[in-house]
């Protein structure tokens, strides 16, 4: 799933060497990011979801770097560092 995302934004396959697919075309990080989250949660009619604010339901995954200061052929190598589903803590990289 990670791949996919990458693919995405980066328009070329992780570790590829070729050039980039349409790179005028590209999205930024904020269109699929935005598609794989608040736009999920609004389509499948979960109104307090797919966003962080006070009162939502948030399942919340934090990266072990900020992706948009990122360029898009290194988004591949962010990885995971905590994940806390429906309020609880299910993963941590210690």
């Amino acid at each position: 799933m990670v791949a996919t995302r990458w693919r995405a934004v980066a328009a070329i396959e992780p570790g590829g060497a070729g050039p980039v697919f349409l790179p005028d075309e590209r999205p930024g990080l904020r269109d699929p990011l935005t598609a794989y989250t608040a736009e999920s949660a609004y389509v499948n009619h979960l109104d307090d979801a797919g966003r962080v604010a006070a009162g939502a339901l948030a399942d919340l995954v934090v990266l072990d770097r900020d992706p948009f200061t990122q360029p898009p052929e290194a988004l591949a190598e962010t990885a995971v560092a905590l994940t806390h589903v429906g309020g609880e803590r299910v993963f941590a990289t210690e």
